[in-house]
């Protein structure tokens, strides 16, 4: 199963990346995993020992990793949660080869688009943090909006006016 974007908005925000930081972590998910939590790349051209591979969203690469040896990084929270703690003790996004060569760029405005500068993050009774979306309406609704809308002060109009 390929998560959306917006499904990958939510995980890196629980997760704890905020401001332009979502977004860019969004995007490397997509450069590296293509939205695919049960990704794996063994790494052979890097000589990895066996299973010790880059896993899941964020594809935490276990030889540098260790400390998450014995998580479910197939898991999409724990992947990336697991993203932000190597993100937060490097003070960036530097572990990811798609960061630092460019290649989440190409992502990156369709992350963009997906986080509202009116998004904001709340701490639900069991300490999950959720993201709160703005409604963005797609075209086809808009329409519908717009319509619905004149057909209303059609029928004020005519009943008041």
């Amino acid at each position: 199963m390929i998560l959306s974007i917006a499904q990958l908005v939510q995980l890196a925000a629980n997760a704890g990346f905020t401001g332009d930081d979502l977004a860019t972590a969004v995007a490397i998910a997509m450069a590296e995993s293509g939205g695919n939590p049960d990704a794996y790349n063994a790494e052979t051209a890097a000589n990895t020992p066996q299973g010790q591979g880059s896993y899941g969203l964020w594809q935490i690469y276990l030889k540098a990793h260790p400390e998450f040896a014995g998580e479910n990084l197939y898991d999409p929270q724990t992947n990336a949660d697991a993203a932000f703690s190597i993100y937060s003790n490097a003070g960036g996004f530097s572990p990811w080869a798609t960061y630092t060569g460019g290649e989440y760029l190409a992502e990156l405005g369709a992350a963009d688009a997906q986080i509202s500068p009116s998004d904001s993050l709340s701490t639900s009774s069991d300490g999950t943090q959720v993201l709160e979306a703005s409604f963005i309406p797609d075209d086809s609704t808009m329409l519908y909006l717009l319509a619905g809308g004149a057909l209303a002060f059609f029928l004020v109009s005519r009943l008041f006016g």
